[in-house]
Protein backbone atom coordinates (compact mmCIF):
# COMPACT_ATOMS: atom_id res chain seq x y z
CA UNK A 1 0.00 0.00 0.00
CA UNK A 2 2.81 2.41 0.80
CA UNK A 3 4.40 1.70 -2.73
CA UNK A 4 1.17 2.28 -4.32
CA UNK A 5 0.95 5.62 -2.45
CA UNK A 6 4.17 6.51 -3.08
CA UNK A 7 4.25 5.82 -6.91
CA UNK A 8 0.69 7.89 -7.34
CA UNK A 9 2.49 11.17 -5.72
CA UNK A 10 5.32 10.82 -7.92
CA UNK A 11 3.13 10.81 -10.89
CA UNK A 12 1.38 13.73 -9.20
CA UNK A 13 4.64 15.96 -8.93
CA UNK A 14 5.47 14.96 -12.29
CA UNK A 15 2.06 15.49 -13.85
CA UNK A 16 2.04 19.38 -12.01
CA UNK A 17 5.59 20.03 -13.90
CA UNK A 18 5.24 18.91 -17.12
CA UNK A 19 1.33 20.93 -17.90
CA UNK A 20 1.76 24.25 -18.75
CA UNK A 21 1.06 27.00 -15.83
CA UNK A 22 -2.79 27.96 -16.72
CA UNK A 23 -3.95 31.37 -16.15
CA UNK A 24 -6.89 32.93 -14.11
CA UNK A 25 -8.97 33.78 -17.08
CA UNK A 26 -8.09 30.19 -18.97
CA UNK A 27 -5.51 31.89 -21.50
CA UNK A 28 -2.24 30.59 -21.68
CA UNK A 29 0.82 32.77 -21.17
CA UNK A 30 2.92 33.54 -23.82
CA UNK A 31 6.68 33.41 -22.79
CA UNK A 32 8.69 36.23 -25.10
CA UNK A 33 12.43 35.51 -25.68
CA UNK A 34 14.20 38.43 -25.59
CA UNK A 35 16.10 39.12 -28.82
CA UNK A 36 19.72 37.70 -29.42
CA UNK A 37 22.08 40.38 -29.87
CA UNK A 38 23.12 40.00 -33.84
CA UNK A 39 26.35 38.28 -34.55
CA UNK A 40 29.24 40.97 -34.87
CA UNK A 41 31.86 40.36 -37.85
CA UNK A 42 34.73 41.66 -39.83
CA UNK A 43 32.28 42.99 -42.31
CA UNK A 44 30.07 45.32 -39.78
CA UNK A 45 33.09 47.74 -39.42
CA UNK A 46 33.00 48.48 -43.16
CA UNK A 47 30.95 51.39 -44.00
CA UNK A 48 28.29 50.97 -47.16
CA UNK A 49 27.76 54.51 -49.35
CA UNK A 50 31.04 55.66 -48.62
CA UNK A 51 32.63 57.26 -51.68
CA UNK A 52 36.08 56.52 -52.91
CA UNK A 53 39.01 58.82 -51.18
CA UNK A 54 42.00 59.80 -52.97
CA UNK A 55 45.07 60.50 -50.80
CA UNK A 56 48.26 60.58 -51.39
CA UNK A 57 48.56 56.99 -51.26
CA UNK A 58 45.86 56.02 -53.87
CA UNK A 59 47.83 58.42 -56.40
CA UNK A 60 50.67 57.03 -55.95
CA UNK A 61 49.38 53.59 -56.47
CA UNK A 62 47.48 54.92 -59.58
CA UNK A 63 50.62 57.17 -61.15
CA UNK A 64 53.25 54.59 -59.83
CA UNK A 65 54.79 52.09 -61.04
CA UNK A 66 54.14 50.14 -64.33
CA UNK A 67 50.24 50.75 -63.34
CA UNK A 68 51.07 54.40 -64.10
CA UNK A 69 52.24 54.69 -67.49
CA UNK A 70 48.50 54.19 -68.68
CA UNK A 71 47.27 57.03 -66.34
CA UNK A 72 50.28 59.53 -67.76
CA UNK A 73 48.97 58.56 -70.95
CA UNK A 74 45.89 59.40 -70.30
CA UNK A 75 47.03 62.99 -69.15
CA UNK A 76 48.31 63.62 -72.17
CA UNK A 77 45.57 62.64 -74.15
CA UNK A 78 43.36 64.95 -72.31
CA UNK A 79 45.78 68.22 -72.53
CA UNK A 80 45.91 67.48 -76.26
CA UNK A 81 42.39 67.24 -76.31
CA UNK A 82 41.71 70.51 -74.54
CA UNK A 83 44.79 72.29 -76.66
CA UNK A 84 43.49 71.10 -80.46
CA UNK A 85 40.01 71.94 -79.19
CA UNK A 86 40.82 75.73 -78.44
CA UNK A 87 42.72 76.03 -81.08
CA UNK A 88 39.93 75.10 -83.76
CA UNK A 89 37.38 77.04 -81.98
CA UNK A 90 39.88 80.35 -82.25
CA UNK A 91 40.39 79.24 -86.06
CA UNK A 92 37.06 78.35 -87.32
CA UNK A 93 35.60 81.66 -86.67
CA UNK A 94 33.77 83.02 -88.89
CA UNK A 95 35.70 86.39 -88.63
CA UNK A 96 38.58 84.64 -89.56
CA UNK A 97 36.87 82.69 -92.23
CA UNK A 98 35.05 84.89 -93.73
CA UNK A 99 34.94 88.28 -91.92
CA UNK A 100 31.66 90.07 -93.41
CA UNK A 101 33.25 93.78 -93.60
CA UNK A 102 35.78 92.40 -96.09
CA UNK A 103 33.66 90.45 -98.26
CA UNK A 104 30.69 93.21 -98.00
CA UNK A 105 33.41 95.69 -99.32
CA UNK A 106 35.04 93.31 -101.90
CA UNK A 107 31.58 92.30 -103.55
CA UNK A 108 30.23 95.80 -104.03
CA UNK A 109 33.75 97.08 -105.42
CA UNK A 110 33.16 94.64 -108.30
CA UNK A 111 29.83 95.58 -108.68
CA UNK A 112 30.83 99.17 -108.93
CA UNK A 113 34.25 99.60 -110.43
CA UNK A 114 35.40 98.05 -114.08
CA UNK A 115 38.25 95.43 -113.99
CA UNK A 116 41.36 97.39 -116.03
CA UNK A 117 44.77 96.06 -114.84
CA UNK A 118 45.25 98.92 -111.90
CA UNK A 119 41.68 97.56 -110.40
CA UNK A 120 43.13 93.91 -111.00
CA UNK A 121 46.27 94.31 -109.59
CA UNK A 122 44.81 96.64 -106.14
CA UNK A 123 42.53 94.29 -104.98
CA UNK A 124 44.79 91.18 -105.52
CA UNK A 125 47.23 93.00 -103.40
CA UNK A 126 44.38 93.64 -100.76
CA UNK A 127 43.61 89.88 -100.54
CA UNK A 128 47.05 88.78 -100.43
CA UNK A 129 47.73 91.15 -97.21
CA UNK A 130 44.29 89.42 -95.59
CA UNK A 131 45.40 86.00 -95.11
CA UNK A 132 42.19 84.70 -94.45
CA UNK A 133 40.52 81.52 -96.74
CA UNK A 134 37.82 83.80 -98.49
CA UNK A 135 40.39 86.82 -99.36
CA UNK A 136 42.81 83.67 -101.20
CA UNK A 137 39.51 82.39 -103.29
CA UNK A 138 38.84 85.99 -104.18
CA UNK A 139 42.34 87.03 -105.31
CA UNK A 140 42.20 83.82 -107.45
CA UNK A 141 38.71 84.43 -108.91
CA UNK A 142 40.00 88.27 -109.81
CA UNK A 143 43.37 87.40 -111.48
CA UNK A 144 41.33 85.36 -113.65
CA UNK A 145 38.54 87.93 -114.76
CA UNK A 146 37.34 87.62 -117.84
CA UNK A 147 37.14 83.78 -118.46
CA UNK A 148 33.97 81.50 -118.35
CA UNK A 149 32.61 80.16 -115.06
CA UNK A 150 34.23 77.12 -115.58
CA UNK A 151 37.56 77.87 -116.43
CA UNK A 152 37.75 80.13 -113.05
CA UNK A 153 36.03 77.74 -110.62
CA UNK A 154 37.87 75.24 -112.11
CA UNK A 155 41.38 78.07 -110.83
CA UNK A 156 40.27 78.55 -107.12
CA UNK A 157 39.56 74.54 -107.12
CA UNK A 158 43.30 74.14 -106.90
CA UNK A 159 44.31 76.10 -104.13
CA UNK A 160 40.87 74.82 -102.32
CA UNK A 161 42.14 71.89 -101.22
CA UNK A 162 45.02 73.70 -99.13
CA UNK A 163 42.86 75.99 -97.60
CA UNK A 164 40.58 73.34 -96.74
CA UNK A 165 43.14 71.44 -95.37
CA UNK A 166 44.12 74.42 -92.59
CA UNK A 167 40.32 73.98 -91.65
CA UNK A 168 40.40 70.70 -90.97
CA UNK A 169 43.62 70.61 -89.71
CA UNK A 170 43.84 68.51 -85.62
CA UNK A 171 40.32 67.36 -86.20
CA UNK A 172 40.97 64.12 -87.12
CA UNK A 173 43.61 64.13 -84.37
CA UNK A 174 40.56 64.90 -81.83
CA UNK A 175 38.96 61.65 -83.49
CA UNK A 176 42.35 59.28 -82.99
CA UNK A 177 42.03 60.73 -79.26
CA UNK A 178 38.59 59.67 -78.84
CA UNK A 179 39.66 56.26 -79.84
CA UNK A 180 43.00 55.73 -77.99
CA UNK A 181 41.71 57.41 -74.58
CA UNK A 182 39.63 53.59 -73.86
CA UNK A 183 41.99 51.53 -74.97
CA UNK A 184 44.52 53.05 -72.61
CA UNK A 185 42.45 53.10 -69.88
CA UNK A 186 40.90 49.53 -69.70
CA UNK A 187 45.10 48.71 -70.25
CA UNK A 188 45.22 50.55 -67.03
CA UNK A 189 42.58 48.73 -65.55
CA UNK A 190 43.79 45.37 -66.59
CA UNK A 191 47.31 46.06 -65.00
CA UNK A 192 45.58 47.58 -61.83
CA UNK A 193 44.01 44.15 -61.53
CA UNK A 194 46.92 42.35 -62.07
CA UNK A 195 48.72 44.85 -59.11
CA UNK A 196 45.53 43.77 -56.99
CA UNK A 197 45.57 39.91 -57.03
CA UNK A 198 49.72 39.72 -56.51
CA UNK A 199 49.18 42.40 -53.57
CA UNK A 200 46.27 39.47 -52.40
CA UNK A 201 48.75 36.18 -53.04
CA UNK A 202 51.56 38.01 -50.71
CA UNK A 203 48.84 39.11 -47.97
CA UNK A 204 48.32 36.64 -44.81
CA UNK A 205 45.76 36.19 -42.29
CA UNK A 206 42.60 38.69 -42.87
CA UNK A 207 41.63 41.97 -44.72
CA UNK A 208 42.48 39.90 -47.65
CA UNK A 209 38.53 40.64 -49.21
CA UNK A 210 39.06 44.22 -48.53
CA UNK A 211 42.67 44.91 -50.02
CA UNK A 212 41.30 43.23 -53.16
CA UNK A 213 38.11 45.36 -53.23
CA UNK A 214 40.46 48.67 -52.82
CA UNK A 215 43.12 47.28 -55.09
CA UNK A 216 40.15 46.75 -58.02
CA UNK A 217 38.06 50.11 -57.60
CA UNK A 218 41.33 51.91 -57.78
CA UNK A 219 42.27 49.75 -61.34
CA UNK A 220 38.74 50.77 -62.57
CA UNK A 221 39.68 54.33 -62.26
CA UNK A 222 41.77 53.91 -65.18
CA UNK A 223 38.52 53.13 -67.24
CA UNK A 224 36.75 55.60 -66.12
CA UNK A 225 38.96 58.47 -66.72
CA UNK A 226 40.08 56.71 -70.09
CA UNK A 227 35.71 57.21 -71.08
CA UNK A 228 35.98 60.84 -70.02
CA UNK A 229 38.55 62.05 -71.89
CA UNK A 230 36.86 59.72 -75.11
CA UNK A 231 33.51 61.15 -74.46
CA UNK A 232 34.86 64.92 -74.18
CA UNK A 233 36.75 64.39 -77.34
CA UNK A 234 33.94 62.38 -79.49
CA UNK A 235 31.50 65.54 -78.65
CA UNK A 236 34.05 68.20 -79.79
CA UNK A 237 34.98 66.16 -82.63
CA UNK A 238 31.32 66.61 -84.03
CA UNK A 239 30.63 69.68 -83.20
CA UNK A 240 33.90 70.82 -84.88
CA UNK A 241 33.39 68.92 -88.17
CA UNK A 242 30.04 70.70 -88.39
CA UNK A 243 31.56 74.05 -87.89
CA UNK A 244 33.74 73.14 -90.69
CA UNK A 245 30.42 72.11 -92.86
CA UNK A 246 29.45 75.61 -92.31
CA UNK A 247 32.15 77.50 -92.97
CA UNK A 248 32.59 75.43 -96.30
CA UNK A 249 29.73 76.58 -97.15
CA UNK A 250 29.88 79.84 -96.70
CA UNK A 251 32.91 80.28 -98.38
CA UNK A 252 31.35 78.04 -101.96
CA UNK A 253 28.41 80.75 -101.47
CA UNK A 254 30.66 83.91 -101.53
CA UNK A 255 32.99 82.58 -104.05
CA UNK A 256 29.98 82.21 -106.63
CA UNK A 257 29.16 85.65 -106.01
CA UNK A 258 32.49 86.90 -107.34
CA UNK A 259 32.82 84.37 -110.14
CA UNK A 260 29.39 86.07 -111.37
CA UNK A 261 30.88 89.21 -111.29
CA UNK A 262 33.85 88.61 -112.77
CA UNK A 263 33.00 85.60 -115.47
CA UNK A 264 32.56 86.42 -119.44
CA UNK A 265 29.13 84.62 -119.47
CA UNK A 266 28.39 86.04 -115.31
CA UNK A 267 29.41 89.61 -115.87
CA UNK A 268 27.56 89.79 -119.27
CA UNK A 269 24.18 88.61 -117.76
CA UNK A 270 24.91 90.82 -114.70
CA UNK A 271 25.64 94.20 -117.34
CA UNK A 272 22.73 93.25 -119.11
CA UNK A 273 20.64 93.07 -115.98
CA UNK A 274 22.05 96.07 -114.33
CA UNK A 275 21.35 98.12 -117.12
CA UNK A 276 18.14 96.93 -118.52
CA UNK A 277 15.14 99.92 -118.68
CA UNK A 278 12.56 99.37 -116.41
CA UNK A 279 9.62 98.17 -118.43
CA UNK A 280 6.39 100.18 -118.94
CA UNK A 281 3.09 99.29 -117.39
CA UNK A 282 0.83 98.20 -120.20
CA UNK A 283 -2.51 99.92 -120.46
CA UNK A 284 -5.32 97.77 -120.43
CA UNK A 285 -7.74 97.68 -123.05
CA UNK A 286 -10.62 98.63 -123.03
CA UNK A 287 -12.69 95.30 -123.16
CA UNK A 288 -15.52 95.18 -125.73
CA UNK A 289 -18.67 94.69 -124.66
CA UNK A 290 -21.18 92.81 -126.83
CA UNK A 291 -24.58 94.69 -128.20
CA UNK A 292 -27.91 93.64 -127.01
CA UNK A 293 -29.93 91.97 -130.08
CA UNK A 294 -32.25 94.24 -131.50
CA UNK A 295 -36.10 92.85 -131.62
CA UNK A 296 -37.25 92.87 -135.25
Amino acid sequence: MNLLARGLLTFAVAWSIARPAVAQDGTTPVTVEPPRPAPTSNAASVQVGEGLQFGRKQLKALFGGLAGIPMWALVGCSVLTVTFVLERMVVLQSRRVAPKVFTSRFLKRLREEELDDHTVRELVKICRDHHSPIAQFFAIVVENHGRSSFEIRTAVTDIADSELFHLRKHIRAIAGLATLAPLLGLFGTVIGMIDAFHALSQQAGAGKTELLASGISLALVATASGLGVAIVASVMYYFLQGKVDQRIQELDVLTNQAISLVASDGRIEFDRKRRRPPEEPKAKEPVARPEPARRS
